[in-house]
């Protein structure tokens, strides 16, 4: 080809380039995902919101938010604040405690799916305490032979889980459905011996009776941090057989943080699944009254798996445990925690190695509940996920671990 003849075609291609980047509308811009919450700051009487999203395209991104509630798209919201926003981030200052906001991304004027998210109350500011320590839960769909080979077979899952709980690497550490975990498969792979292993004391488990002890919810404190307090007379639990419930139940403890002296009660929940909100409640209720009368005036944190979450409330049922636990001056961590990670990879996934996503609300049935007074900087879920966005193979259980740093006063 002459250099003439190739001059000529560049500059015919150059032309095309230019008039197809020029007639390329702005109504073809993307639609952004739903944003999620990475992180809050309270300071005095305002909260700032730091939103992310994935990329959709270049052109104007803007977030628009709404005080009106999750059954209004903050577009339709007529007092809908318009704030300018970056490719994939926005602070939003000026927000009030305590309050539920809704946030959609728009790009070119196109509005994505929103998500909501309670500000922190004024009291949950962050605030850094001599006691500052990890708690973390993880349900390891292990509490039958059945239970433990779904998704992979246990023989797969048991190092997966070994490493997942060196990822989790917390001063308090809870397991449900953990009974076969810890009986099953080779025996240098049991929970019990990797956790001696690793340094932990066994705080506290389920009881089927005073002579038969489970290992259905188990509380476990690493060693050097805390020391278990007369386990005998407090470290207790059971199913929760009088409401009708023999899968599940609970176990609670008193552990003393040996640094500062200070003693923390603790409790290891597994709770009623299904459309069962009224059962819930009661367990909630129950775990909530016996440890409070056991450890009145201790700080308590309440750890594993709800089998609720805040979008429970959008299809007709409630958040039964959030309910019981907010009138008693408890906070869910994800609520208040100034950092969070993955909050939008919903905790429970039932070995979907597509990673199910929640947009109205963040979808944890795997929860901390913390009492009044004590702050929580970073909460995390805890994914293990592969180059292109799914979770590694073979997956060590059907939920992630949740992990929270706690600031306890």
């Amino acid at each position: 080809m002459s250099r003439s003849r190739l001059l000529s075609l560049l500059s015919v291609l150059a032309v095309a380039l230019g008039v197809l980047s020029t007639v390329s509308p702005a109504g073809a811009a993307g639609r952004p995902s739903a944003p999620w919450v990475s992180g809050q700051s309270v300071t005095g009487g305002s909260v700032t919101v730091s939103l992310d999203w994935d990329f959709a395209g270049p052109g104007t991104y803007e977030v628009l938010v709404s005080a009106a509630g999750p059954d209004v798209y903050p577009g339709d919201d007529a007092y809908a604040r318009v704030e300018p926003a970056g490719t994939t981030h926005a602070d939003i200052a000026g927000l009030t405690p305590g309050t539920t906001y809704c946030f959609a991304v728009t790009l070119e004027g196109n509005g994505g799916e929103r998500t909501c998210k309670v500000t922190p109350p004024a009291t949950r500011a962050v605030t850094p305490t001599a006691l500052a320590t990890t708690a973390a839960t993880f349900n390891l769909a292990c509490g039958s032979k059945s239970k433990c080979n779904s998704g992979w077979k246990w023989k797969k899952r048991q190092k997966r889980v070994v490493d997942s709980i060196g990822l989790m690497n917390a001063d308090v550490m809870v397991f449900a459905e953990a009974h076969l975990a810890h009986k099953y498969g080779k025996k240098k792979r049991w929970i019990g011996k990797v956790m001696k292993k690793r340094g932990y004391t066994l705080a506290c488990q389920t009881q089927k009776s005073r002579k038969r002890k489970l290992y259905s919810q188990v509380a476990y404190v690493r060693s050097s941090v805390y020391a278990v307090v007369d386990k005998r007379h407090n470290s207790k639990g059971s199913r929760f057989t009088r409401f009708g419930d023999r899968d599940h139940g609970y176990c609670h403890a008193l552990v003393q943080h040996r640094a500062t002296g200070k003693l923390v009660a603790l409790g290891a929940l597994h709770l009623r699944d299904g459309n069962a909100d009224g059962v819930r409640q009661q367990e909630t209720a129950y775990v909530l009254g016996r440890i409070q009368a056991r450890f009145a005036g201790h700080q308590t944190v309440l750890l594993g798996d709800f089998n609720s979450h805040r979008g429970h409330e959008r299809r007709g049922q409630v958040d039964a445990p959030r309910l019981v636990l907010e009138a008693a001056g408890f906070a869910d961590a994800s609520d208040i925690a100034a950092r969070l990670t993955y909050p939008y990879l919903n905790s429970a996934h039932g070995f979907d190695t597509n990673p199910p996503r929640s947009t109205t609300w963040p979808t944890h049935v795997d929860r901390i509940f913390v009492s009044p007074g004590i702050t929580v900087p970073t909460w995390e879920n805890i994914a293990v996920l592969d180059g292109s966005g799914h979770y590694a193979t073979p997956m060590a259980s059907d939920h992630n671990p949740i992990k929270a740093t706690l600031h306890i006063p």
